[in-house]
Order: structure tokens, then C-alpha cells, then sequence
């Protein structure tokens, strides 16, 4: 079964888990979804671009815990091992604005591209994004990662909502990784765990993972009601 790592699990501001950032590793390719404050400096800590020859980054939203380090790192990967790092995202011009103006060069160090029946066929791969709902400021996206021949990953991002079928999905055995926190007030811009625990049924709890997580006591009442959460490496 096709499982995702991570490099943070943590919400902007619960700094002791660090900034959420998943990736895929193999084939000589990484597939590293967000890149906030905090990791370009994990993924140094764990020498993680050894081996790499090809890099694809997927941006959720670009609030400054997801897309914080991204310039660094992909100055890091053209610099250093000359690779010229894929980034996916819908809204192809602000991407690019925001990274010319951080020092970068389009079609040198970057290339952008639309996250919709993309293909990584080292990873056997396709990409699809969902617009879905966090915060009126800034547009985020949920993914689709499907793989050949085996189970699907759905990736929320931030947000308040669950954009897919979400009990058909886990039916089918597939995975999910879902933007989850204690705090429940009104007009949240993330996902509460009691409303996680509303849409998600118990059977299937053991196949949603936990992400960008907050408050001291969030893993142990998560794992109370069933759930799982994203490990770190």
C-alpha cells in the first residue's frame, strides 16, 4: 500500500511539530507536497536529496507554513545537483511571480505546471487538484494522488471541509490525510476532530491520518476516537 512520509506535522503555529510536509521518495524521484519555514532545513538534516534526479513539488496554498522555504530549497536543488524542480500548482502566475521575485528563474531552476492528469511515471502517478475551502484570502487545493494498481491517496491541505466522496473513497481502501485540529470554533478555517469524527464512521477511522495538528493534547484524543497520525521521520 502507497503511503506518504513526512518531514512536520504541525499546524503554522504549533512549532514543536514543525510546518506539515509530506514526500515520496524512489526511482531517483521526490515528490514533496508544501514546503514551509521548516523544511528545507529537515530536508538537509536528512540528506534526503541524495540519490535524486528529478524533483516535484506540489503547493497546497501559499500561506508562509507551506510555501516558506520553497525558494531555498529549489535554489538548493539547481545549485547544488543542477536539477530543475517541477512545481504544480493551479495558480501558475502568482507561483512564478513569487518565486522571481525571491531570485529565481523560470524554465532555469523552476518550471510550473497545472496539477491536473499530471503524470510522474517514475512513481507510477497521476495528480489531480481540488479547490477546496480554508481562508478567503488565499486559494488552497486538496489532491488526488493515484497510483497504478493500487490504492489512492487523498491530501486535504488546509481546510474546512471535505471536498470528495469521502465514504466511497475509504471503501475502495484508499488513504487519507486530512487537516485535523482541537479547536472548534465557529467559522474554523481548518477541520475540528469533531467534525472529522462526524464525517468519518469508526470502521474506517484507522485508514485517516491526522495532519497539521495542534495543541498539546491532540494526539492523544485523536487516537482515542480511532484515527491515526502522520509519523516523523
Amino acid at each position: 500500500m502507497n503511503k506518504l512520509k513526512f518531514l512536520g506535522r504541525g499546524s503554522g503555529y504549533h512549532s514543536t511539530e514543525a510546518n506539515t510536509s509530506a514526500y515520496i521518495k524512489e526511482n531517483k524521484t521526490l515528490l514533496l507536497i508544501d514546503c514551509g519555514e521548516t523544511v528545507f532545513k529537515k530536508i538537509l538534516e536528512k540528506n534526503l536529496m541524495v540519490g535524486v534526479k528529478d524533483v516535484h513539488i506540489l503547493i497546497t496554498h501559499m500561506h508562509s507554513d507551506h510555501v516558506g522555504s520553497l525558494a531555498g530549497f529549489i535554489g538548493f536543488c539547481y545549485w547544488k545537483y543542477k536539477i530543475t524542480s517541477k512545481v504544480y500548482f493551479k495558480e501558475k502566475e502568482k507561483i512564478k511571480v513569487f518565486l522571481e521575485l525571491l531570485g529565481l528563474k523560470e524554465n532555469e531552476s523552476f518550471s510550473v505546471f497545472t496539477p491536473d492528469g499530471i503524470r510522474i511515471e517514475s512513481l507510477n502517478l497521476e495528480i489531480n487538484s481540488i479547490l477546496t475551502k480554508h481562508v478567503k484570502s488565499v486559494s488552497s487545493y486538496s489532491y488526488i494522488l493515484s497510483f497504478d494498481k493500487s490504492n489512492s491517496i487523498f491530501y486535504s491541505g488546509d481546510t474546512s471541509e471535505t471536498n470528495i466522496d469521502l465514504i466511497t473513497f475509504l471503501k475502495n481502501g484508499n488513504l487519507i490525510y486530512h487537516d485535523t485540529c482541537l479547536d472548534d470554533v465557529i467559522d474554523n478555517v481548518h477541520t475540528s476532530l469533531r467534525k472529522l469524527c462526524e464525517l468519518v464512521p469508526k470502521k474506517y477511522r484507522s485508514q485517516v491520518y491526522c495532519i497539521h495538528i495542534d495543541g498539546d493534547n491532540f494526539i492523544e484524543e485523536a487516537n482515542r476516537q480511532g484515527f491515526k497520525i502522520v509519523s516523523v521521520d
